[in-house]
């Protein structure tokens, strides 16, 4: 019961900054670039796309927001969530609560989940307006009239959240030590570049090791075969990072 007082708190104190505005706006971001290039250039590569429109679309967006946007949200929301505390200096109110100092830390990591959780479910509702607006727009593809494979969105929307799980842990620990917004978010954006290049540019054989790499390798060609192992390391980073983050906190008597 402890862990859902504290839970609850995160989330009542998450709703009193930007990163549930950063979350929409975020989460609309490639939603809103797909709408912009069909009303001004037509369905994106339209002789492949116009045989299964729905799906193609959503591919699409799964595609751009599993590759870029979504581990950018992760770097920034592992970092904006723990500075609220830094920010207000409420650290040693939280600690000196009556909570336990594990509920604390679950709390706030299951916080930045339900956020993640979020920025998914929100980017496919914009998908979804995309699709509906698409078919006004471009009346001649008869767009809503095809099929939708519901399962196949759902698998790719869950192989974009535990590709990320690794990440998720070590930034939500990087962010918990760092009292400076900048140093978290850039250590993560440049781990996100160096593991994309890893990926496409350098097809390194340490990219299924690497964190920042599990993101892109989905969409990779010579590392997708191996998704499922990744997926895998992935979670078990996260709980090795977790597990390391959390006596890190513990340890440490108080935070300002």
């Amino acid at each position: 019961m402890s862990l859902l007082v504290s839970l609850r708190s995160e989330i009542l104190k998450s709703k009193r900054t930007a990163a549930f505005y950063f979350t929409l706006i975020g989460a609309a971001t490639v939603p809103f670039l797909i709408l912009f290039t069909i009303a001004s250039h037509g369905l994106p590569e339209a002789e492949r796309t116009a045989k299964d429109p729905v799906n193609a679309l959503f591919n699409l967006s799964s595609n751009m927001v599993g590759l870029m946007i979504f581990p950018l949200f992760i770097v920034l929301i592992c970092t904006l969530l723990p500075q609220i505390e830094f920010k207000n200096s409420t650290w040693k109110q939280v600690l000196t609560s009556p909570q336990k100092k594990e509920d604390v830390f679950v709390a706030k990591f299951l916080n930045i989940h339900l956020m993640m959780v979020l920025f998914l479910l929100i980017s496919h509702i914009f998908t979804w307006v995309v699709i509906i607006a698409a078919h006004f727009i471009l009346p001649q593809y008869n767009i809503l009239d095809h099929s939708f494979d519901a399962g196949k969105i759902l698998s790719a929307n869950a192989h974009i959240y535990l590709s990320g799980l690794g990440i998720c842990a070590l930034q939500f620990w990087i962010g918990l030590r760092s009292r400076n917004f900048i140093a978290p978010v850039a250590i993560g954006v440049a781990c996100w570049i160096l593991g994309s290049m890893m990926v496409f540019e350098y097809e390194s054989t340490a990219s299924p090791y690497f964190p920042y790499c599990f993101p892109a390798i989905r969409l990779s060609p010579r590392f997708n075969p191996q998704l499922d192992r990744v997926e895998w390391i992935s979670f078990a980073y996260s709980i090795l990072f977790l597990v390391v983050g959390f006596g890190d906190f513990r340890r440490r008597k108080k935070l300002k």
